[in-house]
């Protein structure tokens, strides 16, 4: 597809938007929590392929590139959203209690959910890659710009991060 649209098929990008679409929002939700935005990260993603895909080395894997845009935009996003709740924590004077008694169900699903929301942007972005999109971290470490080991600390971070948030919640895993 990246060939015919280089040779100037424009339809051959439709296809790849086609093709990748579903994921590409997929992961930006599960960073984002918010379909609104993540629909707008996958379409400034696929913006940002258009202009840049000349660029592109067909030898790189198209899906790592990808994916590191998209993961670039959620960052900016994490970002944005970090300095906005820390500008109202102080308007406010508000503070988060993350103490949690018994849970259930939903609750404890949304309750970790939360948890992940928490997160460093790698350690969450390493975790959703390898959980949600099931990527090796040799992948993981393409699209997020760092080594397989690195990509493999942060998931280990996370998930002990999360595994210590439920143990002082008093629930087990």
């Amino acid at each position: 597809m990246i060939g015919r649209f280089l040779d100037g098929e424009r339809a051959a990008f439709d296809e790849l938007v086609v093709h990748h679409r579903e994921r590409v929002h997929a992961t930006a939700y599960r960073m984002v929590g918010n379909a609104e935005t993540a629909e707008e990260i996958a379409q400034e993603a696929f913006i940002r392929v258009f202009r840049g895909l000349g660029k592109f080395r067909q030898k790189a894997n198209f899906t790592t590139w990808l994916y590191r845009i998209t993961m670039n935009l959620c960052y900016d996003e994490f970002s944005r959203r970090k300095k906005e709740t820390q500008l109202h924590q102080q308007v406010a004077g508000a503070t988060v209690d993350t103490r949690h008694e018994s849970l259930a169900g939903e609750e404890r699903k949304q309750w970790l959910e939360r948890q992940i929301e928490t997160l460093p942007f790698k350690q969450k972005s390493t975790l959703t890659l390898r959980i949600f999109q099931e990527m090796s971290f040799k992948e993981i470490g393409r699209a997020l710009g760092c080594s397989a080991g690195s990509a493999r600390v942060n998931y280990r971070h996370a998930i002990l991060k999360l595994k210590d948030a439920l143990a002082h919640s008093g629930e087990e895993l």
